[in-house]
């Protein structure tokens, strides 16, 4: 009998851990691939923390069958990661398979250890012969294009797919803040490529219907709560209106509305045919990916940066290394938001987990990583408490597998369950891969069992 604090989820419930291709694999122009926009990125001085590039980051295209070996000594029953468009298309129409035969085998390989793969088709880097990126309206049907060859080439190595990991954050980071490539601060640009995303997603989906795929397909969103710090109507109105910006632009038009009014009020009018484009963004899924890290606080100030938000954390609140605050019931909110307001029948949980910084934790608090195992516990059991309130919410994605090449933030923050020294390529379980693998075994955890008083980082008085 299981004891009366022990955290269960349901008896079907998927347990996993998820990467990105260009995060872990190294070697980005091997066996043919072709350079993408974030190849060139990391290559820019200043664009990358401590010059770090992803040249050889875990060296997982050489060390493949190695983590499968370690995926499967965790426990892991399924394995989120993504395919990449540079490796597999070297140019426009032309289909690369060494990059084909190198997917294959990870499924193989992940199938042979009884773990389900679960194939993201675009986490983030596109092919620099796609000029223009996401702003060009061509490169939406280049990706249908990629995403036709990987369903007839891969579709029946894997039974489920997901079209786009984050596309606010391609969108956001891209085009409104300009840490990520190409760089801009452009509400226009944003605007266009948030609705070119919507469209590539679209497209990819109705390919897998059209090819008779079998198994399922989804999206994976980064989703989060936008939370007025007052209740002044200025700033009730603009938590809003982020909302729309960032949640509701994809969400709506993904489910047969059109785009919401804030939205097109920020980002000015949409270039192509909107209406018949929106036709085609509406293409029913399988399930939803909730990616979740964290809350948005709102306070309206205008002026204040390209959203006019000015950002607030209570003094003393527990924050990552990364200062994202920690505050798992925005986790039970959002999946609750998510499937109230849009019926999605089968969410997962795509990605969730925290990084502790190299540069700040000493090696022993490093790998015995109690931060971690309370972080995930505290989560795991607010996604438990959205459960109880209905949500049909099928799995869970730790983000991530393995430390690894964290994009603008180069290595130093690390996510991973299994720690990586890049220099000789070393992996080894944290302590929380071990938590983990018995969460797994157990399907739940005994909450009182949570480590006590974590060390995170406490939010400052303002200055």
């Amino acid at each position: 009998m299981k004891p009366s604090n022990f955290v269960a989820f349901p008896k079907d419930f998927l347990w996993g851990a998820a990467t990105s291709s260009f995060q872990i694999e190294g070697s980005p122009l091997a066996d043919g691939a072709v350079e993408s926009d974030w190849y060139r990125w990391t290559k820019t001085p200043g664009r990358i923390a401590n010059g770090d590039t992803a040249d050889v980051a875990c060296d997982h295209y050489h060390r493949m069958k190695e983590d499968v070996a370690l995926m499967k000594e965790m426990g892991l029953q399924a394995y989120r990661f993504s395919l990449s468009w540079s490796r597999i298309m070297p140019e426009r129409g032309k289909v690369n398979q060494k990059a084909i035969e190198f997917y294959r085998s990870l499924m193989e390989e992940l199938r042979k250890a009884d773990i389900t793969p679960l194939a993201t088709l675009y986490h983030w880097e596109t092919p620099v012969w796609a000029v223009g990126g996401w702003e060009n309206r061509e490169t939406v049907f280049a990706f249908e294009e990629y995403a036709r060859v990987v369903f007839e080439e891969l579709g029946r190595y894997s039974a489920s797919w997901i079209t786009i990991n984050e596309p606010l954050v391609i969108a956001c980071c891209g085009y409104m803040w300009g840490w990520f490539p190409p760089g801009k601060t452009d509400k226009a640009a944003y605007g266009q490529v948030v609705h070119h995303l919507n469209l590539a997603h679209g497209l990819a989906v109705r390919a897998f219907r059209q090819l008779n795929q079998k198994g399922e397909i989804g999206v994976a969103m980064a989703l989060s709560t936008f939370d007025s710090i007052s209740n002044k109507p200025e700033d009730v109105e603009h938590a809003d209106r982020l909302d729309a910006i960032h949640n509701r632009a994809f969400l709506d038009p993904m489910t047969g509305k059109t785009y919401p009014q804030a939205f097109l009020d920020y980002a000015g009018k949409l270039e192509g045919p909107i209406e018949d484009d929106l036709k085609l963004i509406h293409q029913p899924v399988d399930f939803i990916g909730v990616n979740h890290y964290f809350r948005n606080t709102c306070k309206y100030k205008k002026g204040a940066n390209i959203v006019d938000n000015e950002n607030f954390v209570a003094p003393g609140t527990p924050l990552t290394d990364l200062e994202w605050e920690v505050r798992p019931e925005s986790f039970t909110d959002i999946l609750v938001y998510v499937w109230k307001n849009y019926g999605f029948k089968k969410i997962y949980v795509t990605e969730n987990g925290m990084a502790t910084r190299i540069s700040k934790r000493s090696k022993d608090e490093f790998m015995q990583d109690d931060i971690r195992i309370h972080f995930i516990g505290s989560y795991l059991e607010a996604a438990r408490k959205a459960i109880d309130q209905g949500v049909p919410l099928k799995g869970y994605f730790v983000w991530s597998l393995m430390d690894n090449f964290e994009w603008a933030q180069g290595f130093d923050p690390a996510f991973g369950l299994i720690a990586v020294d890049f220099k000789t390529q070393e992996r080894s379980f944290k302590k929380s891969a071990y938590w983990y693998k018995k969460v797994m075994e157990e399907n739940g955890f005994e909450l009182s069992k949570l480590p006590l008083n974590p060390n995170y980082i406490r939010a400052a008085v303002p200055a």
